[in-house]
């Protein structure tokens, strides 16, 4: 049996998945309705969610947008889900976000 202290601590990744499956679900969105509002499709929406693939950097202004909240929210960096990034934060956010080219997604 293994303790919570064993396991290993979720990536930014997976907590955007839990974060933004969970604000979803509060608003009673389906996948298809949250895909509409961030530019994606349905199905890249659901990889996004279980995980199947990485919520990418430059996608997370877009779901934060959607459901009404801060990149940092979605990632972790706080709890608060109304207040925006801002400063120093938010422009390293941007700066990884412009350095990477966007990949493509089926």
């Amino acid at each position: 049996m293994t303790s919570a202290t064993d396991e290993a601590p979720l990536t930014f990744s997976e907590i955007a998945a839990n974060r933004i499956r969970g604000l979803r679900a509060e608003r009673n969105w389906n996948q298809a309705e949250l895909a509409l509002r961030v530019g994606l499709s349905r199905p890249a929406v659901s990889d996004r969610e279980s995980g199947r693939k990485a919520v990418n950097v430059d996608e997370l202004p877009a779901f934060a947008d959607a459901l009404g909240t801060s990149v940092a929210y979605l990632i972790g960096l706080e709890n608060d889900r109304s207040r925006p990034l801002e400063g120093a934060a938010s422009d390293a956010l941007r700066a990884c976000r412009d350095s990477n080219p966007k990949p493509s997604d089926p």
